[in-house]
């Protein structure tokens, strides 16, 4: 873009296909996190070092390193692009207009037994943000936020993920229930149950997981072994019909009951003190959130409701 008097002037795409490029270390990553072609990120870059005059990237190292020059331009990037995000959400807020779209990564019982409120608050706010749901299992949810398919989602903090990778903010706990047939052994009793009789049972859970990955988690961790698994679904209703078919005891949190008709079953607590799932908002540390995206998560994580019959995590801020 030049200037009316003939000088150039840096256009703001430059700078954050330049903040890009300088996260992810490379220009193809830096395209596919920006949704661009690599030819654009390239002639971006150039167009950036022309109008300096400087090279900002050391192109013969692997990966690509910023230059003396292109580290001190970054500071001032970052500082740049952080006004102008800040402008746009103090003129969105102004007038009452914040819009756009985020993509909010869930999980089958949170989908169920969170998400439906949640949106139904935040539209009364928020009515110009559209949020986009992509439903996963726990397990690729990380991936989905890596590769910028969600801007946020819900996960349990077991098997833990990497803080260098991932920012987040707790929201709930759930305990964790045994469902039987209502004719079981286990079923002759409402007093909670003590988790060593878990390992005599062949057990049907809901996600995905390995021995290493179950021992994370602290009430299997103290028993010194993995649970026996027969089955693992992906949603609540699926754990509900094979326990109801006799193939396994069910092992699941509060909210996927609270999703699920429990006809003919029978429903139980732990006894156990880590016999809990905490569940959490997570981000990409790597990532800038989008003005929608950190609308939802202050919302999340401030205004809506968490999820009937759980324990609210979530710090609240000190009275002034």
């Amino acid at each position: 873009m030049q200037h009316p008097h003939g000088r150039h002037t840096v256009e703001t795409r430059w700078l954050e296909t330049f903040v890009a490029v300088a996260d992810r270390r490379g220009f193809a990553a830096a395209a596919a996190e920006l949704g661009v072609s690599q030819p654009t990120v390239s002639a971006q870059i150039a167009a950036l070092e022309k109008e300096f005059g400087v090279a900002l990237f050391d192109r013969d190292r692997r990966p690509i390193g910023l230059t003396d020059r292109g580290r001190a331009l970054l500071v001032h990037a970052h500082a740049i692009l952080g006004e102008i995000e800040s402008a746009r959400g103090n003129v969105s807020e102004s007038v009452g207009r914040r819009r756009g779209e985020v993509r909010l990564g869930t999980y089958p019982s949170a989908t169920a037994g969170y998400v439906p409120e949640l949106l139904k608050a935040f539209r009364a706010v928020y009515p110009l943000i559209r949020v986009r749901l992509v439903e996963l299992g726990g397990a690729h949810l990380h991936d989905a936020a890596i590769h910028g398919d969600v801007q946020l989602f819900l996960r349990q903090t077991t098997p833990p993920l990497s803080e260098t990778v991932f920012r987040s903010h707790p929201m709930w706990r759930e305990r964790f229930k045994v469902v039987t047939p209502a004719h079981h052994p286990l079923a002759r009793s409402d007093e909670p149950l003590a988790p060593a009789h878990l390992l005599k049972h062949p057990l049907i859970m809901t996600g995905r997981y390995d021995t290493d990955s179950l021992q994370t988690h602290p009430l299997w961790f103290s028993l010194q072994q993995p649970p026996p698994l027969a089955y693992q679904v992906s949603n609540p209703q699926s754990l509900v019909a094979l326990v109801g078919a006799g193939l396994g005891v069910g092992v699941t949190t509060q909210l996927a009951m609270d999703v699920s008709r429990t006809d003919n079953l029978h429903v139980r607590d732990i006894d156990h003190p880590d016999a809990v799932r905490d569940v959490r908002v997570w981000w990409p540390r790597q990532r800038r959130l989008s003005l929608p995206a950190q609308t939802l998560l202050q919302f999340m994580t401030e205004t809506a409701a968490v999820p009937y019959n759980t324990i609210d995590m979530r710090k609240k801020p000190r009275p002034a």
